[in-house]
This record gives C-alpha cells, sequence and structure tokens, in this order.
C-alpha cells in the first residue's frame, strides 16, 4: 500500500482533534448511571468527570465537563467539543473508577465523540473500597502512638518493579490504625515510628521499619490480599529497637559567599519508602557550618546541604552509610549551580508562541530525590534559562508538546545530547543547549480486536528497538476506543514494536525483563519523520500474561 493512501486512511481513521466549537449543534452529550458493584444499586453524589484525552498543548481543562449523580445515580455531561475523551467516577467510600478500565488501578478506555454526538448509555459500576486495620506495639507489647503505617505494593517505576506507596496513617492511643480507601489487590503493610524517626535522644534506642507479620526485608514480608469492602483486621506489628548512632560533621562553602553558618543539612534515607517526617531529618549549621544528627539508625543515607548567601544558592550531596558505630568529621561542600541558557527551535516555522512549553533534565538516577532535577518554562521567543543546575547525569525533555510535535534534536555546546544525555558539572560553565522541534512526528493507528470483535480498553504501548529503550521519551501508550480503535502521534523516526494487552500493569511495558516473553507478539513498525502507518496488533489475552 503506497505512503499517500495509508497517510489518507489515517487521516480519515483518526478522531476528532481536541478542539473548541462555536457551533451549539456539533457540542456533544454523555449521559449513564453510577451504581454499586454487584447489587446495583445507585450512588448519589458521585462525581463524574470527563477530561479531554490529549491536553499537551497549554489548553484549559474546562474544555472538559464535570457532573454530580442524581439520587438515582443518573449524570448529565454536556457541552464537550468532539474529540477523545477520558471519564472517570468518584465517591467516598469506593475506589475511583475510569471508564473502561479492566482492573482497579488500570488505565482507562477512551471514548471518541463525533460531532454532535449523543451517548446515552455509559455505567459506572463502583466498587466499594477495602480497609485495612490492626495494632502497633513496641518490643515491650505496649501500644504505639502515633507511629507511621503505610500499605504499599509492587509497581513498575522506570522499568523496575518496586513497591510503592498507596495509602497511610498513624496510630491513635491505642496503638490502632485503619487504612481505608484501598484498591482489590495485595498489599504490603510497613510501620515505623514517625515521631521518633531518629531515635530517643536519651535511651540512644530507636526502631526500624517493620513489614507485616514481623520482618525488616521486604522480601520475606505476608502480603494482605483484600477484595472490594473488604475490612482486613488483625494486621498486628511489633517494632524493633535498635542501638542509634550520631553523624557530626561540617559544611564547607565552595563558592557561595564567606559563610556556612545557616546551611540546611538533611540526612534522607536512600529508600524513599524508610524516610518519614522531614522535620526529623533538618539541621541547621552552626556560625562555624557544623551539625549533628544525634540518634540515627543504622543504614544508607543522602546527605544533603543547601545554603543561600549574597544572592546565591548553593547545594551538596553524598552518600552515607552508618552502620555501627558514630561517624565524625564528615565534610559537605555546597556550591553553587550552574545556569544552562538555552533555545527552543520549531523546525521550519518562526519560533513564536512557544510559552506553552517547558524545557526539563529529568535525573538518569532517579533515586537522588532532592536538588536532581532542572525545569524551565519556554518564552514566547523560544528562550530558556534552567537555574541553579547541580552535578548529575540527565535525560533532555520537552513537556507539553503539541501532539504531532516531537523532539527532533538537542545539542549543548554543539555536541548531540538527544541521547546520550546531559552530564552537568559545576566546576565547569556549560555551553547553549539548542533543542529543536519538529510538527512533524510520525503516526500509527489500528483496531484492536477479540472474538473478531472491537475491543474496548485494550493497553497499546509502542516499544522503541532494544538499544533504545532506555530513552524513557520514547516509549508511548494509550488506550482503545469504544471500537477498539487507538492512535499514537508525535513519534520519533526510528523502530519500534507495537504490543496490545487485554490486562497490563501500569507501565509494565517499560521492563526488559517483563517483555522478554512477548517479544515474539509485537508488530514490528518503522516510522520515518511525518510518516502515517496503519498497523494490525494481535491482542494479548490476559490468560497469556
Amino acid at each position: 500500500m503506497s505512503t499517500i493512501l495509508l497517510s489518507l486512511l489515517f487521516l480519515l481513521a483518526a478522531p476528532a482533534q481536541q478542539t473548541t466549537t462555536s457551533n451549539p449543534a456539533d457540542l456533544c452529550t454523555i449521559q449513564g448511571v453510577v451504581i454499586k458493584a454487584g447489587t446495583g444499586e445507585p450512588l448519589h453524589k458521585a462525581i463524574v468527570d470527563a477530561y479531554p484525552a490529549v491536553n499537551r498543548t497549554g489548553k484549559d481543562v474546562s474544555q472538559g465537563s464535570s457532573a454530580e449523580t442524581d439520587a438515582m445515580g443518573r449524570f448529565e455531561l454536556k457541552g464537550l467539543a468532539p474529540g477523545r475523551y477520558s471519564l472517570s467516577a468518584q465517591r467516598n467510600g469506593f475506589v475511583t473508577q475510569q471508564y473502561g478500565q479492566r482492573a482497579p488501578e488500570g488505565p482507562g478506555a477512551m471514548l471518541t465523540l463525533s460531532s454532535g454526538q449523543k451517548v446515552p448509555d455509559i455505567t459506572f459500576q463502583m466498587i466499594p473500597a477495602a480497609v485495612i486495620s490492626g495494632h502497633v506495639y513496641d518490643e515491650d507489647g505496649e501500644p504505639v502512638v502515633y507511629a507511621q503505617v503505610m500499605a504499599m505494593h509492587y509497581r513498575y517505576v522506570n522499568g523496575q518493579r518496586q513497591l510503592v506507596y498507596n495509602q497511610s496513617g498513624q496510630t491513635n492511643d491505642l496503638g490502632e490504625f485503619r487504612l481505608f480507601g484501598l484498591s482489590p489487590g495485595q498489599y504490603f503493610v510497613q510501620a515505623t515510628l514517625r515521631s521518633n524517626r531518629f531515635g530517643n535522644a536519651k535511651t540512644k534506642q530507636g526502631y526500624v521499619p517493620i513489614y507485616y507479620p514481623g520482618v525488616s526485608d521486604a522480601a520475606r514480608a505476608t502480603p494482605v490480599g483484600v477484595r472490594g469492602g473488604d475490612e482486613f483486621s488483625g494486621v498486628d506489628i511489633s517494632l524493633q529497637p535498635v542501638r542509634t548512632l550520631a553523624v557530626r560533621g561540617n559544611v564547607l562553602n565552595a563558592g557561595c559567599g564567606t559563610t556556612s553558618r545557616g546551611a540546611m543539612v538533611f540526612l534522607r534515607d536512600q529508600n524513599p519508602l524508610q524516610d518519614f517526617g522531614w522535620q526529623n531529618l533538618i539541621r541547621s549549621a552552626n556560625a562555624q557550618g557544623a551539625f549533628e544528627f544525634s540518634n540515627v539508625i543504622p543504614g544508607s543515607y543522602y546527605l544533603y546541604a543547601m545554603l543561600s548567601e549574597e544572592g546565591k544558592q548553593c547545594f551538596g550531596r553524598q552518600a552515607l552509610e552508618v552502620a555501627d558505630a558514630d561517624i565524625d568529621g564528615v565534610t559537605l561542600s555546597v556550591a553553587p549551580g550552574v545556569e544552562i541558557k538555552g533555545r527552543v527551535h520549531v523546525e521550519g516555522q518562526s519560533d513564536s508562541n512557544l510559552g506553552s512549553l517547558t524545557v526539563i533534565l529529568n535525573p538518569k538516577n532517579t533515586n537522588m530525590p532532592f536538588g536532581s532535577s532542572a525545569t524551565d518554562h519556554v518564552e514566547p521567543d523560544g528562550s530558556f534559562l534552567l537555574k541553579n543546575t547541580y552535578d548529575n547525569d540527565y535525560e533532555v525533555s520537552v513537556s507539553n508538546l503539541p501532539e504531532n510535535y516531537f523532539m527532533k534534536s538537542a545539542r549543548l555546546d554543539g555536541v548531540d545530547v538527544l541521547t546520550a544525555g546531559v552530564t552537568v558539572d559545576t566546576k565547569q560553565a556549560p555551553g547553549s543547549l539548542e533543542i529543536v522541534v519538529s510538527s512533524n512526528g510520525a503516526g500509527i493507528d489500528g483496531v484492536i480486536s477479540k472474538d473478531q470483535q472491537p475491543f474496548q480498553g485494550a493497553t497499546v504501548a509502542l516499544v522503541p528497538d532494544p538499544p533504545h529503550r532506555g530513552e524513557r521519551r520514547l516509549f508511548k501508550s494509550t488506550t482503545t476506543d469504544q471500537n477498539g480503535h487507538f492512535v499514537l502521534q508525535g513519534l520519533s523516526p526510528g523502530d519500534y514494536k507495537v504490543f496490545a494487552w487485554e490486562k497490563i500493569e501500569p507501565g509494565a511495558y517499560t521492563s526488559t525483563e517483563f517483555l522478554q516473553p512477548y517479544e515474539n507478539l509485537g508488530e514490528s513498525v518503522h516510522v520515518t519523520e511525518g510518516s502515517r502507518n496503519s498497523v494490525q496488533v494481535d491482542l494479548i489475552p490476559a490468560k497469556e500474561q
């Protein structure tokens, strides 16, 4: 099939873009009902929202609509422009539900509206939220007051499957906790003593985080499985005491004025799940720049310092291992960040009206949570200034690009950094960062079917070929609409595979390990700048996952 014919088919199949319309006859309406799953009981006062599926152009989200259900659970959303929408329903005591959602916390489906269309039969069947409750005790069986308790579950983050926070709460005077609003699934429950995160100054004793039923290693923890509406009680955790230690040192000012007095020093766990209560992690250096953390639980930490002096903002960080003895003589140098000037150019167009774009330097080491990213809004003429950029390795990205745009090139002082990324060294003055974006991004569309019928709510993922799977900007995903149709736009030229899953954990397609058994089930596609590709992709059924 010719490229011209493919382009024509793509344009005919693609849904209308999200635009405002002055003709009332073109506006669309969505009607439906919200009920309780399993019983069909209508849910009053549920909030239903509709938002444009593509909102990367700086448009006001008021283009969407919101409504509250009446006593019979009915709702109506009016005045919607033609296009693709995501819908959701939320109500106290129930799990927030996306339209066309295949699993709790999974992605929803798109709803495509044509000019003047009225959709009268949308139904949300909301699942009652689950609860996990229990007690936290100390080593003597006494209830612990104000213990911090978290329910966590495994999710994919930047291609790695790891425990992430879901819900948290504190114990009362009886040591009781109650974690509510949970979706059905498996959770790992962790408890620690937040108000005493760094131990007791008098007894030199603190408490390590403990997972249910009583282990410090998440790999040995027992998951708590809940279904919709369950209240799982009896999750009792006993904290374990540990000897605490001291960390002492000095902040060394390296070019940020003449004094280190007033520097704010932070000691933060390298595992963000263990890090509670920033107020317990902060110290202020004295007139000589000295600081002390007196009751530190053994573990792996990042030590940070920030200092604002003479109009400059300085920053420093280093890794720190606290083992079995006090640590003295830590020297933490702070230095001013560097400024990176640059400009965004739109290929083939005048560089104007670019104020909705944002240039971002994302740290490649995502475990470094503080002082590591840099962003700036692009001025209408395309110029930007990244301030206080510190030593790190970064990926370059531009957010809020219109849907057909892609980042074509990025050069720092004339060196290509689009793939390799930017390494910032505050000891060296950086050059200018020149970014070119193109409005001629590639597009891919298709229809996903099951049993010869269009399949709604499939997750369609675009995965770059193996040499480029470390570049997060190249991954794309969407879901099919009520017609089984999907569209991916603003794609960089290259070789990809397109996968379609009936059910998949969010973000799993970014994991090399997850993708391995499915490699032969993806549809290979080569896209060039401005190409329009229609592909046929086989649905990966849930039973094969």
